[in-house]
């Protein structure tokens, strides 16, 4: 796809969004790219909060925001949207000019002049607040451009400098680099570094050339700390793999042993007494200087273990003007050249490299049993015809990144036209959304409120536990239960706008308060009932009665978050706290007359979740059954061979395989024959047995 087919197809998304939300093009335009930029791991979650001002006769303007917590750096973002046919230019006094309002706004809410000039019941007071309360901990400021304009050829590099002595970033994002990233690349933009021009030849390496890996190699490295610690300077918590990035994150503080080695006397026995890091790279460029190999070049370089050792250095340089000088860190580095089989090896590598550290399997969910089933569901299940439709549809899951734009990549455009009326994007959603849906629904919207990655880390805990109890749970029903929550979050999404004591600001919040404060209240008034997602899912949409109770509900919810006499002036920091929960959970709220026509029995419920456990359970055998009898004879024989000669096999256990080995004369294993088959090749594979 070509720059003007890709920003075409990109304005017609924004439209589409527009529509959907409820909000004009420009702000779609920011959730579009702010979404893409999350995507691409360029920040982990955004706030909306667009807000043009003067202060102290200099203009300013913000339209999002979004703070790392493990970093320390603030990213502020700034829109210059046409929306037109044509493409136009940004010029080099478009770009400083945009760059200048958000300066004046990071000026003016750090010296607390703001503080006093916007409306403490919006987002922006929340940005300007955490501006002024969190300057001494913020390490960089990062300045977005995100525009549907091409930039000029004549923007180079935009001249280092500080606000109030924080280093800033500049990052301009114009249609011609979200074409590189969205429309050629994978959906991200790499890390790429040169290394020639930081360290003379580069990094001195040992190749483990009698190491003998499929799809990979490896490399032992040593580098000086000095240079570990920069490239988190300048990378941040990019550097640092997504599962270690989710891990750490509440953990971000400088770990006190190390600081106590860099500091102290024994600082030459760093190397001695530091694990080192493990990383991995798409790929590397390897010199051989006087023969000694250097790399010289890395793409995508991802640390998958040692991320608190990297940041620690990096924090005590930085708090303690502490010297690196003489403090080298061992590295080993795994190149996963194919970019089919890296999103598998490397969580993996990143899961055993953590394996002496308290990292849960939440860390590593992304390719979870339970994301490959509802995977699996939502491309089976077809959601009943919605009101005025002829045709049934898809709501897609999308478990890994770009998934949806993958499956119509190779698609002619009939196919595609046909893809998209079965799997329409307004009906496309993700893992944190289902994260963000479950812990409203679980009445954790506290949990919910803490951001896209904290909210999915710690719903994902709770899902590997009932997992691991009865995966039969996650069934059709769970899925249609999700999509019922998520056609009820879609619903208020779009209306809350329309609604007159809506101010702008906290629609999320209110959302997950919302569904949880119901969830909540119907429990305690009704406890014999329920609400009925099964009607949500049958009809595809919400009555017009439990709309205007939702709504109801919602300005409820919103007059209390921000309520002037709130403990915690930041709005946003107050939904994340559970004693808002709390304190909302007490709060009187009268349910409207009619209120039990949304509701159903839960005796009919428990006996809808019983059938469709048994439903699972044969879908289960089926699959299991399937899947053994596609091993083949020759395999079975294989392992029966292997586990035999080690004595692991009961007699029932080798009359099975003996079946299963005379499957090419016609014998066919049972289910229950499948599921002992199915065991005993993983014990097998525990035991080094490859097929």
């Amino acid at each position: 796809m070509d720059l003007h087919e890709f920003r075409k197809d990109y304005l017609e998304n924004v439209k589409a969004v527009a529509a959907a939300e409820n909000e004009g093009t420009s702000a779609s335009f920011v959730r579009v790219v702010c979404d893409n930029l999350v995507s691409g791991e360029l920040f982990d979650d955004y706030e909306l909060c667009y807000y043009v001002g003067i202060s102290s006769r200099k203009k300013y303007r913000v339209d999002a925001y979004s703070y790392d917590d493990y970093d320390k750096s603030m990213t502020i973002i700034i829109a210059d949207f046409t929306g037109e046919d044509d493409m136009s230019r940004l010029t080099q006094t478009d770009a400083n000019t945009l760059l200048g309002r958000l300066r004046v706004l990071a000026e003016e809410s750090i010296n607390g002049k703001l503080r006093s000039e916007i409306e403490m019941s919006t987002p922006t007071f929340d940005l300007v607040d955490k501006l002024h309360s969190l300057q001494d901990k913020i390490r960089k400021l990062k300045f977005y451009i995100i525009t549907d304009k091409e930039m000029s050829e004549k923007i180079g590099s935009f001249k280092e400098n500080t606000v109030y002595d924080i280093p800033c970033e500049y990052h301009l994002w114009d249609i011609v680099r979200l074409h590189r990233m969205l429309g050629i690349g994978d959906g991200h933009e790499p890390v790429e570094i040169d290394l020639k021009n930081i360290i003379n030849n580069g990094i001195p390496c040992l190749i483990a050339s009698n190491v003998n890996i499929t799809s990979c190699k490896c490399y032992l490295c040593v580098l000086p700390a000095a240079f570990l610690a920069d490239m988190y300077d300048m990378y941040g918590s990019r550097l640092l793999e997504g599962n270690v990035r989710t891990f750490l994150s509440a953990r971000g503080n400088v770990n006190k042993n190390i600081r106590r080695t860099i500091l102290g006397d024994e600082r030459n026995m760093f190397f001695a007494y530091n694990n080192g890091i493990a990383a991995t790279a798409s790929e590397i460029a390897v010199e051989t200087i006087e023969g000694q190999p250097y790399i010289t070049y890395i793409k995508d370089l991802q640390i998958v273990n040692g991320g608190q050792t990297t940041a620690s250095l990096s924090n005590t340089r930085f708090k303690d003007k502490a010297t690196l000088d003489g403090i080298f860190v061992q590295m080993k580095l795994t190149v996963v050249e194919n970019s089919e089989v890296a999103s598998e090896i490397i969580p993996n590598i990143s899961r055993c490299s953590n394996s002496q550290n308290k990292v849960s399997e939440a860390d590593f969910f992304s390719n979870h049993e339970f994301n490959i089933r509802m995977q699996q569901t939502s491309r089976r299940l077809y959601a009943p015809a919605a009101l005025g439709v002829q045709y049934e549809t898809h709501w897609f899951y999308e478990r890994a990144r770009g998934q949806y734009e993958n499956e119509q990549s190779k698609m002619t455009a009939s196919q595609k036209k046909q893809f998209m009326l079965t799997n329409p994007k307004v009906q496309l959603f993700d893992k944190t959304m289902l994260a963000k849906l479950e812990n409203s629904w679980r009445m954790f919207p506290h949990v919910a409120s803490a951001g896209a990655q904290k909210s999915f880390k710690k719903w994902a805990e709770v899902i590997v536990i009932e997992w691991g109890k009865n995966s039969d749970i996650f069934n059709d029903l769970y899925y249609k239960n999700i999509v019922s929550l998520l056609i009820i979050y879609r619903t208020l999404e779009k209306a809350i706008p329309k609604q007159r004591w809506y101010e702008s600001g906290y629609r999320a919040n209110v959302i997950v308060y919302t569904i949880s404060f119901l969830h909540q209240k119907i429990e305690n008034e009704f406890p014999n009932m329920t609400l009925d997602l099964g009607a949500i899912w049958s009809k595809q949409s919400l009555s017009s009665e439990f709309e205007k109770q939702m709504l109801l509900i919602a300005k409820h919810v919103f007059d209390y978050i921000t309520d002037e006499s709130r403990p915690v002036m930041n709005v946003t920091e107050w939904c994340k706290r559970e004693a808002c929960w709390d304190g909302c959970k007490k709060t009187h709220f009268n349910f409207s007359p009619d209120i039990k026509q949304i509701l159903t029995s839960i005796d009919d419920v428990n006996e809808n979740v019983r059938n469709s456990k048994k439903d699972r359970k044969m879908v289960n055998g089926i699959q299991v059954q399937s899947e053994a009898i596609s091993k083949g004879a020759a395999l079975w024989k294989s392992v029966a061979q292997f586990m035999f000669e080690r004595k692991f096999l009961s007699p029932k256990e080798m009359g099975i395989l003996e079946f299963a080995i005379g499957m090419e004369y016609g014998k066919i294993p049972s289910e229950k024959q499948a599921v002992v088959l199915m065991d005993i090749l993983e014990r097998a594979k525990d035991e080094g047995f490859v097929k």
